[in-house]
């Protein structure tokens, strides 16, 4: 990925505010004089009393309740799921300045081919839409289209399209349009294991945005009719395409969703979102190929309190239901069903009964828990002991997945009179069902029920290495002095000796930004704390400069002592077997060791009384 410079990254800081980044994604409040919001990484915007704080004057964010901190290139690279070179173009655009590079020729290429992509995507979407609206061909997908009832203000929306059934067309085309087989190869659009056979062919073909919207990917209904060939085929992941982070309907949905004002409703088939849309529910969104996953949820999340699902009424479309809500709860935010009436999905509703029954059919919802009581108190005969437990093992996913204790604590005091047994004992089921691995295990690196919490930054209790490191850190310019001073080997600190590779490799390749020196810190919680250092007086200040002075005559202290006890040692082990130069040699080591260590104990000691 490009490297952009330093003037591109200060220009956009320049323009863009941190209260005006975050605005752009979730709502922010004033209160005591500073900004508030509500954290999009721990509480899903989900909390009562805002705990994320944003600085305008130095340009950082930190939440108080997940410890969280950074600038407006790592918020918008945890919120959008993209690198650092991605953020800056987000918001490069956002600011309108306009990039300049320090990318070799490799890096350069990569990032060309990544637009590439983009537009390819954008102008074959164009195509197959066009194709869709006037060629002869595709006269049998319109009439599709209106047998299934989709309007044309749903088709233009969508920007629906029809690839054609020639399996030569498409590579033909493209290639004419001067796209080489080697980024049609990445593109998605062909068969990996029979290029150039299309992905698509004889299909109806529905166009995957970013929330940006940017077109990823495609989406193709079969209308061969064929059999042995699946209904649905979707783009497998590429350079800019994860299924596991993206929605269909997210782009068309996000006006409404940004309101804030309406759930987020998820369903599982391109026509059904088509179809609510076209009644008039314009936050419908579903998974493309798979069920749903934590990192679509956590995409809802920011914009949203609240998901609604609807998904088939089939089994396989309960079992997804179980695991979503699951999913959806364990982000901290509510969850309701639907169940439609009239018809196994929307899409069937729109086409046999109309916009109009469709939307007062969906209206009607149930929250999930009373959703899940009710479907197991179906399937488990909860008048026996057994049945009871495997009920109580059937919840436990969802109870440990709420991540308020009180709301938890109600859910097991409803249970406990529905079964008539006590709160402990549903406790005590839920610690020792085999789901608790999934749900409720707190993973190495702090992570809680799916929510990650860095552990809370405390100067206080910060090691002499990392002050001296994240003080440098502040002060980038210090540290070819100081390297000769403190040297890899000295700091005991893990966390220490990575800021101390980056701060090598920033010195190396002349990195001066915050933002740019940040991205080469790859342990997460240093990361996050250089980022509040950057915030801190006791760092950034250069009045603090003496102390940084101590912190290195102690580490080089503690590194020449620890030098002269192995030397001891080996003058203890050894001293019979060494000849006396080695002998004479080792000695006046030690001596040299004694002297200098003397003297840099003086020179501490007359620091202390100064400041006494």
């Amino acid at each position: 990925m490009p490297v952009y410079t330093d003037s591109t990254i200060n220009a956009i800081k320049t323009r863009l505010t941190m209260s005006e980044v975050v605005q752009s994604y979730i709502p922010v409040v004033t209160r005591g004089g500073r900004n508030w919001a509500k954290c999009p990484f721990h509480g899903g915007g989900n909390e009562r009393t805002p705990s994320f704080a944003i600085n305008d004057k130095d340009g950082f964010y930190h939440c108080f309740g997940c410890h969280e901190s950074g600038d407006m290139f790592s918020f918008v690279e945890k919120m959008d799921h993209v690198g650092f070179s991605e953020a800056v173009e987000i918001l490069a655009k956002k600011a309108g300045v306009a990039l300049e590079t320090k990318a070799g020729s490799a890096e350069r290429k990569d990032h060309d081919e990544i637009d590439a992509l983009y537009e390819l995507n954008r102008r074959i979407a164009g195509t197959f839409h066009y194709l869709l609206l006037n060629s002869k061909e595709a006269e049998g997908a319109r009439e599709y289209l209106e047998k299934r009832k989709i309007s044309k203000e749903m088709i233009e929306r969508f920007e629906l399209g029809y690839a054609p059934q020639d399996p030569s067309w498409l590579h033909s085309f493209l290639s004419k349009k001067g796209y080489s087989d080697d980024i049609l190869r990445k593109s998605g659009l062909f068969s990996p294991n029979s290029f150039p056979y299309p992905m698509f062919a004889c299909r109806l073909m529905f166009p995957v945005r970013s929330w940006q919207g940017r077109y990823m990917a495609f989406s193709g209904r079969d209308l061969s009719g064929r059999e042995n060939v699946p209904k649905y085929k979707n783009t497998s992941d590429t350079p800019v395409y994860s299924k596991r982070h993206s929605l269909f309907g997210l782009y068309e949905a996000l006006e409404t969703l940004k309101k804030g004002k309406t759930p987020a409703i998820i369903v599982e088939g391109n026509f059904d979102v088509v179809s609510l849309h076209q009644a008039g529910l314009t936050s419908a969104v579903a998974s493309l190929g798979t069920a749903l996953t934590e990192e679509q949820v956590k995409l809802l999340s920011r914009y949203v309190s609240r998901i609604d699902l609807m998904f088939d009424s089939d089994e396989a479309g309960q079992r997804s239901t179980d695991k979503a809500i699951a999913l959806v709860h364990k982000a901290g935010l509510e969850c309701s069903i639907h169940k439609l009436s009239q018809g196994k999905d929307a899409s069937e509703i729109l086409e046999k009964l109309g916009a109009e029954a469709l939307y007062d059919d969906f209206r009607p919802a149930e929250n999930a828990f009373s959703y899940l009581v009710s479907k197991g108190t179906k399937s488990y005969n909860i008048s026996s002991g057994r049945g009871k437990s495997d009920f109580v093992r059937y919840l436990s996913p969802f109870l440990l997945s709420t991540v308020s204790s009180v709301e938890q604590a109600s859910y097991i005091r409803s249970l406990s009179a529905l079964l008539s047994v006590s709160e402990e004992s549903i406790r005590a089921d839920i610690s020792s069902s085999a789901d608790t691995r999934e749900t409720a295990e707190e993973d190495d690196r702090g992570t809680t029920q799916g929510v990650t919490r860095h552990r809370q930054f405390n100067p206080a209790a910060v090691s002499i290495d990392l002050f001296a490191m994240l003080y440098l850190a502040n002060h980038r310019d210090l540290f070819r002095e100081y390297r000769s001073r403190i040297s890899f080997g000295d700091l005991k600190d893990r966390e220490a000796q990575i800021i101390y590779m980056a701060l090598e490799n920033a010195m190396r390749n002349e990195i001066t930004s915050n933002e740019l020196f940040l991205t080469m810190i790859t342990d997460e919680d240093a990361r996050n704390d250089v980022a509040t250092s950057f915030a801190l007086d006791e760092y950034s200040s250069k009045m603090r400069r003496s102390a940084l002075d101590e912190a290195a005559d102690r580490i080089s202290l503690r590194g020449m002592e620890e030098r002269r006890d192995v030397l001891l040692n080996q003058l203890r082990s050894f001293s019979d077997s060494l000849d006396p130069d080695q002998l004479s040699d080792a000695l006046q080591r030690k001596k040299e060791l004694d002297e200098r260590i003397s003297s840099l104990k003086n020179e501490l000691f007359r620091g202390t009384e100064k400041e006494d």
